[in-house]
């Protein structure tokens, strides 16, 4: 049966991003000794022995004959934290290589650091492939770490998530307000989990919680009224009141400022600034603990679905 001619490429195109791809940064040196680089998501494997691999390019890139010349030519799987440098080498009509330290490889073809993986190829095979050419290169070396790829679907960037098995199912206790199946419930035991240390250490600094979170957000932002500081706490249900601000200020905490005209302007003192420091290196030595063994890419996703809950708040 002879292929339908009539598919429209619009239509193809959508339908091609239905599959998920890594991405990759494909570079070269063209004949004029200029660096030239690319990103590509069309990468395969074609061999294993030989090693080989294969992308292809449109005959309409303007860097077309750079690759048809090349006797070499590198590939990079880009890691999960690498979207921007996708995107630079994406855009057309810039310096690509601006600011960008890289190592040599055969024909001095520029090689990028901080990636998944990288293939160093000398060129075996060009191909046409109807409106691209298909380049084929036979693996030199390679370069491979541990970290998360970059992936490409739907026409938005993402990252590899391991998937976990499906825990046992639990029978519901609905004599109860919160069970294990709810979200609530692993949301308040890692919350808890994280700010112990943190918390029994403030509370034998005797720091209430309205305190704790005026002195938060001082942290953030400092020389701020009384109402600004209330607005700025992230803690709902603490209220930053001038009482508050009073009990810091008899400790040497805070400072305040009363000017001529307006209303006062609260200020962390150097004693109240240390003992956050102190306050904060606890928690983050706890976050720290409580989040080894994760990957980029599950702590990324993670910030982002907390985030998402908030902002819908």
């Amino acid at each position: 049966m002879p292929p339908d001619s009539t598919i429209e490429p619009r239509a193809l195109r959508s339908a091609l991003g239905a599959f998920a791809t890594g991405v990759t940064i494909v570079t070269t040196r063209g004949v004029d000794g200029a660096d030239v680089g690319l990103t590509a998501n069309s990468f395969s494997s074609v061999s294993l022995n030989p090693p080989m691999v294969l992308w292809s390019l449109a005959k309409t890139s303007g860097s077309i004959e750079a690759f048809r010349n090349a006797r070499y030519f590198a590939v990079h799987v880009l890691a999960a934290d690498q979207d921007g440098l996708s995107a630079r080498f994406a855009t057309r009509g810039i310096d690509k290589f601006a600011g960008i330290s890289c190592e040599r490889g055969s024909d001095a073809i520029p090689l990028l650091g901080g990636c998944t993986a990288r293939f160093e190829c000398r060129m075996a095979f060009q191909y046409e492939g109807g409106d691209h050419v298909i380049f084929v290169g036979e693996v030199a070396n390679l370069t491979h770490s541990a970290r998360p790829p970059l992936i490409f679907h739907g026409g938005r960037y993402g990252m590899v998530i391991r998937k976990e098995a499906a825990p046992a199912s639990r029978a519901r206790d609905l004599g109860s307000s919160i069970s294990p199946d709810d979200l609530i419930y692993h949301l308040s035991r890692a919350f808890y989990h994280i700010r112990h240390d943190a918390q029994e250490e403030r509370r034998r600094r005797g720091w209430t919680d309205p305190e704790y979170a005026a002195l938060v957000a001082l942290g953030r932002e400092d020389g701020k009224t009384v109402d600004e500081i209330n607005a700025l706490s992230i803690y709902r249900g603490r209220s930053v009141t001038p009482e508050v601000v009073r009990s810091l200020a008899a400790r040497g905490l805070v400072g305040v400022e009363e000017p001529v005209r307006g209303d006062s302007v609260v200020h962390m003192t150097r004693a109240g600034r240390q003992a956050m420091i102190e306050i904060v290196a606890i928690l983050k030595s706890a976050e720290a603990d409580a989040l080894e063994g994760f990957d980029f890419s599950e702590i990324h996703l993670l910030k982002q679905l907390l985030n998402r809950i908030v902002d819908k708040s």
